[in-house]
Formats: C-alpha cells, structure tokens, sequence
C-alpha cells in the first residue's frame, strides 16, 4: 500500500502538533489562559509571515471566501487553545486533553464533512472515526 500524495505533509503535521501540545503543557499554570493563547497565536502568526516572505506561497489563487474562512478557522483556533491551557492547568494530563481536544474535533469534522464537502461517507470512515472515539475514550479516562 503506497502513501496518498498528502500523506508525508499530514505526518509531519502530526510531529507539530505533538511538540505543541507537550509544549503548550510545559506552559500551563505558568501564564493565565488568554495570555498563553494570545502569545501562542502572536507567535504562530509570526512564524507565518516568516514562511510567507521566506516564499512559501500556494499557487492557489486568494478569494474572499478563502480569507473569511480562514479568519473563522483563526477563531475557532482560539477557542480551542484557550481552553485548551484552562484543561491543562486544571490539571488534564497531555494524552487526555490533547486526545478529547484533537481527536474530537478530528471525529466531528470527519462526520460533517461529507454533509459541507460532498466527501463520501463509507463504511471505513465510521469504523475509523468509531476507533478513534474508542481511542480517545480509553486515553481520557486515564487514571
């Protein structure tokens, strides 16, 4: 079985990911929750505009609708971040939060997506999203 074209970026992404929840732990409790947030999204925005001027541009023409939801993605971001660091500082460990956080909103966009996106609703997608729940459910419940 041969990997999807966008397989390597999805796991490198994965490695990001991880470095920033363990990261994002490592600061709970050390800053207040809107702070953390605002200094993580200030710092992921600088690194942004250093990959854009460094010329990572997409080859994807901009259109409104692009920057709109890109701007609703942003916010849904910061929701998640901020409660996010309120979960750790209570003190939710890394392999429960980041697991209900993550890979509940990974199970949610996976059900939606093919009402919003046309994608196909197979058989395959439930199992994998009902063995992600089951994932997330054993590692939330960890003692």
């Amino acid at each position: 079985m041969s990997l999807a074209p966008w397989s390597l970026a999805a796991l490198a992404a994965s490695l990001c990911f991880g470095a920033h929840y363990l990261m994002l732990r490592a600061a709970s409790g050390r800053i207040g929750d809107a702070l953390g947030g605002l200094v993580l999204e200030l710092a992921a925005a600088a690194g942004l505009v250093v990959v854009y001027l460094a010329g990572s541009r997409d080859a994807v023409a901009t259109t409104q609708a692009g920057v709109l939801w890109s701007a609703l993605s942003g916010l849904g971001i910061t929701g998640g971040v901020t409660l996010l660091f309120l979960s750790l500082r209570l003190g939710g460990p890394v392999a429960g939060t980041g697991t209900i956080a993550l890979g509940g909103g990974v199970a949610l966009a996976a059900l939606c997506a093919p009402l919003f996106f046309d994608e196909t609703l197979s058989v395959r997608r439930l199992v994998g999203v009902g063995l992600g729940l089951a994932a997330t459910a054993v590692l939330a419940t960890e003692g």
